[in-house]
C-alpha cells in the first residue's frame, strides 16, 4: 500500500468513526459538537450542560459504547448553578 492509499484509508476510517459517533449521540438525544483528530481521539464539547443530565450521561453513553475517557477540560464553570462547559477526549 503506497502513501496515497494509506492516507485515503485513514480518511475513510475517520469518516466511519465520525458517522458512528453521530449516530450514538443522536440516538441518545445528545447534540454536542464533536471532532475526531488525525490520531483518532474524539473531542466532544458540552456547553452549559447540567452535571448529571449532560456530563455524566455523556460519559456513561461513551463508556457503554466502548470508549475510554482520556481527559476532561472544564472551559467555563461561572454559571452559578450546577451547569458547566467542558471538552471531553475519548478514544
Amino acid at each position: 500500500m503506497n502513501n496515497e492509499e494509506m492516507r485515503a484509508n485513514g480518511k475513510a476510517i475517520l469518516k466511519q468513526e465520525a458517522q458512528k459517533i453521530q449516530r450514538l449521540l443522536s440516538a441518545n438525544n445528545m447534540y454536542y459538537d464533536y471532532d475526531i483528530n488525525s490520531t483518532g481521539f474524539i473531542e466532544i464539547t458540552v456547553t452549559d450542560g447540567d452535571w448529571k443530565h449532560d456530563h455524566l450521561a455523556l460519559k456513561n453513553v461513551m463508556k457503554e459504547a466502548g470508549y475510554i475517557l482520556f481527559k476532561r477540560v472544564i472551559t467555563d464553570e461561572s454559571n452559578g448553578d450546577d451547569s458547566f462547559s467542558a471538552i471531553y477526549t475519548f478514544r
